[in-house]
């Protein structure tokens, strides 16, 4: 087998497995065990693909577009598949960063702060706005105690996905 040969099948091989890992996902989990220790934010097998890929294209380029011998070629297609391979890290290390954080639930709101924006009767639900972690959450509340619509709030307890709140200015 030529080198040149080499080359095309690792540029396909390594094409076609970043394709199939991009289009199906999680197909390549049992490679897991190649994460090398950088912690969650890396995805080890697209960037292993990638650089395979780049190795085949790198090699390529260098003996057939710039008629470098087999030893130069080589050294190339491993410059070629490093760079590539580190630019596809650092992408996907730069996506992890860019997901969401862990949600809340509601149960974390016992204890704060917020205001009535539909009055509540006692007995019966209304809604409360309650600023927390840096967004305004807007639920369903209910309580022993009439509450006007602009008034402060404590949030007392939860019942499902609904608030048990009580006027802020009671002791």
């Amino acid at each position: 087998m030529s080198l040149e040969v080499a080359y095309w099948i690792a540029l396909g091989v390594g094409t076609a497995f970043l394709l199939l890992s991009i289009v199906l996902g999680d197909v390549f989990d049992f490679l897991d065990f190649l994460d090398f220790g950088l912690g969650d934010s890396f995805a080890a097998t697209p960037v292993l693909f990638t650089s395979l890929a780049a190795f085949g294209g790198g090699g390529l380029l260098a003996l057939n577009a710039f008629g470098l011998g087999a030893g130069a070629s080589i050294f190339a297609g491993l410059g070629s598949a490093v760079l590539a391979g580190g630019v596809a890290a650092a992408l996907f290390v730069a996506l992890h960063r860019q997901e969401a954080g862990p949600g809340f639930t509601v149960d974390q709101l016992v204890g704060a702060r917020g205001r009535c924006t539909l009055a509540i009767a006692s007995g019966k639900e209304g809604k409360v706005a309650i600023l927390y972690d840096g967004m305004t959450r807007t639920l369903s509340a209910s309580s022993r105690h009439d509450i006007a619509v602009g008034e402060d709030v404590v949030v007392d307890d939860t019942v499902g996905n609904s608030l048990r709140v009580s006027p802020a200015n009671q002791p």
